[in-house]
């Protein structure tokens, strides 16, 4: 039986940077949300007694990967589940109440 060797016509290394991007614009999956505040705390877990990560600036968009039930900020008690970096890794958590969608945040729980 003769073995058939496939080759990709994608530079090398390019395939896993093209996966990742489909993931991360698959709609199911991922949302890309702004940030409407003036800075943004990413904690690691849904309230604000929870260890800070790091601070999001104004206007910058994150991606949300789910949604939880948290601490209630101004009458808001969802909070997302979000990516900050070049490479889209997720961090932690922010109140939802300081992102905007535009109705579009996915409606899979954490």
């Amino acid at each position: 039986m003769a073995t058939t060797t496939v080759k990709s016509s994608l530079p090398a290394g390019l395939l896993p940077v093209v996966i990742a991007f489909l993931l991360m614009t698959t709609p199911a999956l991922y949302v890309t949300c702004y940030i409407v505040t003036a800075d943004l705390n990413v904690r690691t877990c849904a309230s604000t007694s929870c260890t800070l990560i790091t601070t999001i600036p104004s206007g910058t968009d994150v991606f949300i990967s789910c949604i939880t039930d948290g601490e209630d900020i101004s009458g808001d008690s969802q909070w997302d589940y979000v990516g900050y970096s070049s490479d889209g890794t997720f961090l932690g958590y922010v109140s939802d109440y300081y992102v905007d969608c535009g109705g579009l945040c996915p409606g899979q729980s954490c």
